[in-house]
């Protein structure tokens, strides 16, 4: 369990094309998690709302990065708190090279979620030329057959 606070604002005049580099950088500046969710605002104006989870400490340096890089003109705050699963990072070999695999869950268990990280698995599906699912279902089934548990024991 921790404490985190969510930042939110709706945006209703924006490109779209800027939101990928909103989040970036705000998932630079501490955010845990970015979310842009359709919305309707008033006088059914179709917008988006931009949502945010990071550390109370870092509330002033994503406000700034928002009110910057974003059309709105005011942010809402809540305190939140999250429970979550514990989480290790392995490295697994496929036949086309090393990929990290995130797992999670209890400690000591087989793992609730095995994610084979989205970048290198994509770098290598291109370099190879190869399906990036097959690189991904690959480094998955690498991170069973190793063992990898959320304990570190494996």
């Amino acid at each position: 369990r921790d404490e985190m606070i969510e930042i939110s604002a709706n945006i209703d005049d924006l490109s779209p094309q800027i939101y990928d580099h909103v989040m970036q950088r705000l998932f630079a500046a501490g955010a845990r998690d970015v979310t842009i969710t359709p919305t309707m605002m008033k006088k059914s104006r179709p917008a988006v709302t931009l949502g945010v989870i990071a550390e109370a400490a870092r509330r002033d340096a994503i406000a700034e990065i928002i009110f910057a890089e974003t059309s709105t003109i005011g942010l809402r705050f809540h305190a939140v708190e999250r429970l979550k699963l514990h989480r290790e990072i392995h490295e697994v070999e496929t036949r086309w090279g090393k990929v990290r695999v995130k797992t999670s869950g209890a400690h000591g268990r087989e793992p609730t979620t095995i994610s084979p990280e989205y970048d290198d698995c994509r770098r290598i599906a291109a370099e190879h030329k190869v399906a990036l699912r097959v690189v991904m279902d690959e480094a998955r089934d690498a991170a069973r057959a190793r063992g990898a548990t959320p304990s570190g024991e494996k």
